[in-house]
């Protein structure tokens, strides 16, 4: 499995910023984290969205953590960014029944399934304050 860079975009820009402690520009955490600029501000857009930024418009504005890193959990901004978490084809949602020979008695798409959770399980227990 690997993440998209969108998510890792999410994760650095939430770190710089837990870091901080108050605004930046998206200049600023674009060339401190070398990220494009404007794969940066989709992100923004999305972390804004829901909530995880505040975005300040005007002369002295900027974006900054909506809420204490603490309380933003690893696991969550994973969730968030990723488009599909399946990690085999017969995991998406609505897959068809007959996408796989083995199904439905297969007993890999189970051990993925246990793997999946113990993965999220461990970025659950972490938060963006734990990687200041």
């Amino acid at each position: 499995m690997q993440l998209t860079v969108s998510t890792d975009i999410a994760l650095r820009t939430l770190i710089y910023l837990g870091r901080k402690k108050n605004s930046a520009t998206i200049q600023e955490v674009a060339s401190a984290s070398n990220i494009s600029k404007a794969h940066l501000m989709k992100v923004v857009m999305v972390l804004v969205a829901e909530n995880l930024l505040i975005s300040e418009r005007g002369r002295y504005g900027g974006v900054r953590l909506a809420h204490d890193p603490r309380d933003i959990s690893v696991g969550s901004v994973v969730r968030l960014m990723e488009n599909s978490l399946a990690l085999v084809e017969c995991m998406k949602d609505g897959a068809a029944s007959d996408v796989c020979p083995l199904l439905p008695g297969c007993r890999l798409k189970k051990v993925f399934n246990r793997a999946q959770a113990a993965f999220f399980a461990t970025l659950d227990q972490n938060s963006i304050a734990d990687l200041l």
